[in-house]
């Protein structure tokens, strides 16, 4: 029950926030707020290295948004 709430409150605070830390993770978004929340949700039920995964690739996903290509 609380991995569920604790994935609940990021899933709420992504929905909500008023940074866009990501241009990837586009603000007042249901679906990108589900897949955080899930992704939170195995990070802390299975093992905390989806956490550093998932940063990785937002940080990859990110920088070929953000860099043109030529």
């Amino acid at each position: 029950m609380k991995l569920i709430l604790i994935s609940l409150i990021v899933s709420l605070f992504i929905y909500n926030r008023n940074v866009d830390y990501y241009k990837v993770l586009p603000r007042h978004n249901v679906l990108v707020a589900l897949i955080v929340g899930v992704w939170t949700f195995a990070s802390f039920k299975y093992s905390p290295w989806f956490a550093i995964m998932g940063l990785v690739v937002i940080n990859v996903i990110d920088q070929f948004i953000l860099v043109p290509f030529s």
